[in-house]
């Protein structure tokens, strides 16, 4: 009984959504209840003053929940004409995907196409980021961006610089946490004083930093395309109290690099290109374990670039391929259940048929394949990293000789 109580005290000590809607809620049954008493006219001017002030109360909780729905919106900038404006140093930026007879447009800054390079890693576990002063004396303005959102600290893993010399890639590794993402990479275009945020302090344009130079937390983010033994993809969708992308769709496998599963601490080149998609693949496709074999899976490495709607972020891209599992088979399939413990959880995975992609009203819209062949429309929001990891796959489609200035999107269909 004592567990529980705690749980209750320590959920109304934070400033989440849950607990204004809970708030809310209480104020309006008091409401309700002091109403009746009311009409007996009992002490009527005590009632009023009472009733006066849970209205106003009322009011500032709704205005709270409200503002916690537009979260994403306040703290990173998707305005992504805005943002070419603002980057107008490399015109590479500014990149267009073709989906069936639509386009879109998004900005990115794409490091690597993988056209067959050999890779290496050199991973400084011992080396920790820290933040730099002028973030850390606006800790708390800066973690308060994330009200409406779920947060568990532990470390990350950073990369500090890339090389690509005579066909050899070699990525450059070190340590961070989850809480100095949440501070610097997410909440890059969080109002702190006079409309001033990270944007404007550190990644003004008209180019991003390098990463060796770059002030952010910059933890290596890793998206990848699943697509099932009959072509289609499947295509998450997020849960309302992701700390990004609530309610949107994503790629198929939408993590952090995490570290290998065996305990060990340090990246490898093996466990950077594939064995991290293959610790992650069941959990996020929600496919048990022994569902799975190896040898029924292709991980290609697409290439890597920065996301520039949060300030030069990571990402890493792959397309997974499951030869041994068709539409049918994984719609009716015995699922993984949530142990709700894990950040940006999905609510959903849908089955997708990726040529039936297109843009209608600034959201994706696609065919969503039901069980026994039945189909159903849906149009929903999207990660922009989604948009990067469609791209890299149309990219890796094209022939090896393109000049990198040159590189189009050509449709899925």
């Amino acid at each position: 009984m004592k567990k529980f109580f705690v749980k209750i005290i320590k959920l109304f000590r934070f400033n989440t959504a849950f607990k204004y809607a809970i708030e809310l809620m209480l104020m309006v049954g008091l409401l309700a209840l002091l109403l009746a008493v009311a009409t007996q006219d009992v002490t009527g001017g005590i009632i009023e003053t009472i009733i006066g002030f849970l209205l106003s109360a009322m009011l500032l909780y709704a205005a709270r929940i409200f503002i916690n729905h537009f979260e994403d919106l306040l703290k990173i900038n998707y305005d992504t004409e805005s943002l070419l404006r603002l980057y107008h140093g490399d015109a590479r930026y500014r990149k267009r995907l073709q989906l069936g007879d639509t386009s879109v447009e998004f900005a990115y800054a794409d490091n690597l196409i993988n056209r067959g390079y050999r890779f290496e890693v050199v991973d400084d576990k011992d080396k920790m980021f820290e933040p730099d002063d002028f973030i850390m004396s606006n800790y708390e303005a800066l973690f308060s961006a994330h009200t409406g959102s779920a947060k568990t600290n532990g470390i990350t893993v950073r990369l500090d610089r890339f090389e690509l010399k005579d066909g050899l890639c070699t990525f450059y590794l070190s340590r961070s946490t989850y809480f100095n993402h949440l501070l610097t990479n997410r909440a890059m275009d969080f109002g702190l004083f006079e409309g001033i945020s990270l944007r404007d302090v550190y990644e003004y344009g008209p180019l991003l930093s390098p990463l060796e130079k770059s002030k952010m937390s910059n933890h290596i983010g890793i998206n990848a395309l699943v697509f099932l033994s009959d072509g289609n993809l499947l295509l998450p969708r997020r849960k309302k109290d992701s700390t990004i992308s609530k309610n949107k769709v994503t790629s198929s496998i939408a993590v952090k690099l995490n570290f290998p599963t065996d305990g060990r601490q340090e990246i490898d080149a093996h466990h950077l290109l594939y064995g991290n998609i293959i610790d992650n693949l069941s959990a996020r496709t929600k496919i048990r374990p022994e569902d799975l074999s190896e040898a029924d899976i292709e991980v290609e490495f697409l290439g890597f670039g920065q996301n520039i709607y949060e300030g030069g972020k990571p990402q890493l891209y792959y397309a997974v391929h499951l030869t041994a599992i068709d539409s049918e088979r994984y719609l009716t399939m015995p699922k993984l259940g949530d142990n709700g413990t894990r950040l940006d959880v999905d609510k959903c995975i849908y089955v997708v048929r990726p040529q039936s992609f297109r843009i209608e009203r600034g959201l994706l819209a696609f065919e969503a394949v039901q069980p026994h062949g039945k189909q159903k429309r849906l149009r929903l929001g999207y990660e922009m990293s989604y948009l990067c990891n469609l791209w890299h796959y149309e990219q890796s489609r094209l022939p090896q000789a393109e000049d990198a200035a040159e590189r189009t999107s050509e449709s899925l269909v």
